[in-house]
């Protein structure tokens, strides 16, 4: 058989690139999608005398730069960028796309926060309210590049993602002092962050080692077409094919999440997410992840963003029995969804995960029986072959198949993502719940988003284990 030479490849896929690229160029994009924001941080900032303080400060200049180059321009019809529009966060006090310090008036412990690629802190904020009640001293980090224009991302580098990871820690531990309850929480990009953070503290002992480490869908492993970006990114580079500086151009109608989604930041995390696994390998080769702080982590069973299996096959295989615990939220088995399933969902977690013993416990919330919407948690301790049934009041709601990468951190009253949104705060958008009936092409919301789960229903449960997981729960 004759091999088709990679070169060969490469340029069919060029000229591909070129042909479908059509005349857009970067002075004809939209604001959002070209505005250079010339403060934001980067890893090369950070100085011996570069603080916390400074980190702030350096944010503050970026939202007042971005301010004043969205008033320059016309965004009449930007959605979040529409000047006096509900769905504007530059008009919201507090501005939930930026840096959070929640201070409570005794400090039991500390956490550092961390958001996903393309999201804001306030993805994190449900839980971050609910652990200020709790005593924590809470540092939700806007992680560089996030929270303003999503060409604030084509930029970035995971370099200063880690950077700034580093300056809120030090910051926490700075404030605690002598107390040693410092913890981390990372969703998405922001739990590889966090497991990236960690793996460094083993090895840098100016690092403060957080004492345990709580994961919503870790970005640990992604879809292999981020690893075609650098290619799409070096095209976008020529004259009139900047729209392949884009995977895609979005309305930016969501308030605290970017849309629109540059080629460099899937490329970014494609080269995080692989720099990590391989940090894991050679951590696990030296015999250090026995150091490692223990680790809950919670993931969907079905996930289109991250990879479920590279959770397991990249890191939690390779843990010592150190009480860490995987839990997956499987997918509807109920009767009535079951038969229209997709059968490599519906099979993973029995051909992978079941029927074999584990270094970690390994817990799935399921459907109680298959003729019913309850759900129990199965628990299988580390080292048993067995699982443990506890049924928990909580059950699929109406219509509802599955969980979904966006949905973990966000209870069924948020605001903008539940499915039964509280209604003493507004946004200018209530994704969670809307249901979409009219003619089509008529509104900007495609059919694919208006059936994805934007909230939790099991997110009472994941809260309660994970106040019992840092052990200060009242």
């Amino acid at each position: 058989m004759h091999r088709i030479p990679r070169i060969s490849v490469a340029f069919a896929t060029l000229a591909l690139l070129v042909s479908c690229s059509g005349c857009s160029t970067q002075s004809s994009a939209l604001p959002w999608h070209r505005i250079e924001l010339k403060e934001e941080f980067t890893a090369e900032d950070v100085t011996d005398q570069y603080s916390w303080q400074d980190y702030l400060a350096q944010e503050e200049r970026v939202f007042k730069e971005l301010a004043e180059k969205l008033a320059a321009e016309d965004t009449t019809n930007g959605y979040r960028y529409a000047p006096n529009s509900q769905f504007n966060p530059l008009l919201q006090t507090p501005n939930w796309n930026r840096t959070f310090v929640l201070t409570p008036k005794e400090i039991r412990a500390g956490i550092v926060m961390l958001h996903g690629l393309s999201d804001s802190p306030y993805s994190v904020r449900a839980l971050a309210l609910a652990l200020e009640q709790q005593g924590f001293l809470v540092i939700g980090l806007r992680v560089p590049g996030h929270g303003t224009i999503p060409s604030a991302l084509l930029e970035a580098k995971w370099q200063d993602w880690v950077a700034a990871t580093r300056l809120a820690a030090l910051e926490v531990k700075r404030q605690l002092g002598d107390n040693p309850n410092f913890y981390m929480l990372g969703y998405s990009n922001g739990g590889a962050l966090t497991l990236n953070y960690a793996l460094d503290a083993l090895e840098d002992k100016s690092l403060p080692l957080p004492k345990k480490m709580v994961l919503l869908s870790p970005m640990i492993g992604i879809s292999k077409f981020a690893g075609l970006s650098k290619g799409m990114e070096l095209v976008g580079q020529l004259p009139l094919m900047s729209s392949n500086l884009w995977l895609n151009k979005t309305p930016e109608y969501n308030p605290f999440k970017y849309n629109s989604f540059s080629v460099n930041a899937g490329w970014q995390a494609h080269r995080f997410s692989r720099q990590l696994q391989a940090k894991i390998a050679a951590t696990a080769k030296k015999g250090q992840l026995q150091n490692l702080p223990a680790v809950l982590t919670f993931q969907s069973l079905v996930d289109a963003t991250v990879k479920t299996d590279a959770i397991e096959y990249y890191f939690y295989r390779h843990l010592p029995q150190n009480n860490s615990e995987l839990v997956i939220f499987d997918i509807n088995r109920s009767n009535n969804f079951l038969p229209i399933t997709n059968s490599d969902a519906a099979n993973y977690m029995h051909d992978t995960l079941t029927g074999q013993s584990h270094p970690y416990h390994l817990v799935k919330i399921a459907n109680s029986n298959p003729s019913t919407m309850s759900v129990s948690e199965w628990r299988q301790p580390a080292g048993a072959m067995t699982q443990e049934e506890r049924p928990l009041n909580l059950a699929f709601p109406p219509g509802v198949f599955s969980l979904s990468h966006v949905a973990l951190p966000f209870p069924a009253d948020d605001p903008v993502n539940g499915l039964d949104p509280k209604l003493d705060e507004f946004y200018g958008i209530r994704l969670g719940n809307v249901q979409l009936r009219g003619e089509t092409g008529t509104v900007i919301i495609s059919a694919n988003a208006g059936m994805r789960l934007y909230s939790n229903p099991f997110y009472p449960y994941m809260e309660k284990r994970i106040f019992e997981w840092f052990d200060v729960a009242r």
